[in-house]
């Protein structure tokens, strides 16, 4: 307990949330704010051949871009639609954001795994009106490669990192040696560095050992708290129970997590981070979340991005007590789904996170609901783009039509 408050007083903040004065949240937003966070959970095609995927795009306070997840591989228009109309509508000097931006311009992209609904985009969205990314790929690694990795999307992402685009190159784990840019040979992790090098658009302080952030402005950053099933604990990498390389849920328990800060609002994302303990299905998320209970504190997140898009291999008992306490506080929880995720958001998961109060007056927001899904009168089908955004420097948010304050404040 004491060990979370001085983590919280480190941010200006108590767990006690001590009210700061009158909440007013204002009108809702139409779109990015300077000096407040947005988050954009894109409305991505099924297309004529069904594909699942997912992407976000995340917009820090000063306006930095950061696209977490891409989709597959017929959904680089979508991505870079969302791209276009945010630099050139959105960020720009006339709204008060500090300088005119590239049209397709990126700051980062983070790849939470290497499945094709995350990562098939990136070889079009990197060579035909390609994204010009100025600061990094974040990914995580390629190390412990197996049948679970999509091959062709693996090799073109792997040759496009160790070519074109090798200045970009931010991989988190590291083998000796790596992996070919095949799944032929495993390469087994020897650690996870890239989770401390402090500031990862500075090289100055990577010796400090710090962990690893992404600054998104005004003291806003994208922290990385685990990564290929390790996590942080405090300053030092540990890694968490092995596993294989052949499942795809093994795949999923490989992915990134990150907790994003603004101020007092905490939103947490894992890609498809997999908790169910199962055959084949790791129990990664109670590793992580026990591994940095001092940073996600006693009052958990004020938004969670439900890993693997809702479905039941994840969202574990533990995952869950962790990011949304049974204190009535409200909260939210969103997920990106297409229709070709059948049967997502799965009622189990839906279970978890609407039973015992966890997200008081929240809901449960999702782009689509998928055919033969759960049901509940908290479900909310956007049907859409997904859009959340802080108020007041992060004492509160909006979630669609919605606002809330956050639970620190």
């Amino acid at each position: 307990m004491a060990v979370d408050a001085g983590i919280e007083q480190d941010a200006g903040l108590v767990d006690a949330g001590l009210p700061k004065g009158p909440f007013d949240a204002g009108a809702q937003p139409t779109g990015p704010v300077r000096g407040e966070l947005t988050y954009w959970q894109l409305d991505l095609p099924v297309g004529i051949i069904p594909k699942i995927g997912e992407a976000g795009v995340l917009v820090g306070p000063d306006g930095t871009l950061v696209v977490i997840d891409v989709g597959n591989s017929n959904h680089d228009d979508e991505v870079r639609a969302a791209v276009r109309e945010l630099n050139t509508q959105w960020l720009t000097p006339a709204r008060g954001y500090p300088r005119s931006r590239g049209a397709l311009e990126v700051d980062w992209v983070v790849l939470s795994h290497f499945h094709a609904d995350h990562i098939g985009a990136f070889e079009g969205l990197t060579t035909t009106d390609p994204l010009t990314i100025t600061g990094g790929v974040v990914h995580r690694g390629f190390v412990d490669v197996g049948g679970a990795t999509n091959a062709s999307d693996f090799t073109a992402l792997c040759n496009k990192l160790r070519g074109a685009l090798a200045t970009k190159n931010v991989s988190l784990c590291t083998a000796s040696p790596e992996s070919a840019c095949t799944i032929s040979a495993r390469a087994p992790a020897t650690g996870c560095p890239g989770l401390l090098r402090g500031d990862l658009s500075r090289t100055d302080d990577d010796a400090m050992m710090d962990p690893s952030f992404i600054p998104l402005g005004d003291g806003a950053r994208l922290e990385l708290l685990g990564v290929n099933g390790s996590a942080l604990q405090g300053r030092t990498v540990v890694a968490g129970p092995s596993f294989g390389v052949t499942d795809t849920n093994e795949e999923n328990g490989r992915s990134v997590v990150g907790l994003v800060r603004h101020g007092a609002f905490r939103f947490l994302f894992a890609g498809d981070l997999s908790g169910s303990g199962a055959a084949g299905e790791p129990d990664v998320e109670s590793f992580i979340v026990s591994s940095n209970a001092a940073t996600l504190g006693t009052l958990g997140v004020d938004i969670a991005h439900a890993n693997h898009h809702a479905r039941k291999t994840s969202s574990n008992q533990n995952w869950v007590r962790a990011a949304a306490p049974s204190d009535g506080r409200a909260r939210n929880v969103i997920a990106g789904i297409n229709t070709a995720y059948v049967n997502s958001p799965h009622q189990e998961t839906l279970d978890a996170w609407l039973t015992g109060n966890r997200l008081g007056d929240g809901r449960f927001v999702v782009t689509k609901r998928a055919p033969a899904a759960g049901t509940s009168p908290l479900l909310v089908d956007v049907n859409g783009r997904l859009v959340f955004q802080t108020v007041q420097g992060g004492d509160g948010y909006w979630v669609q039509s919605r606002a809330f304050p956050s639970v620190r404040r």
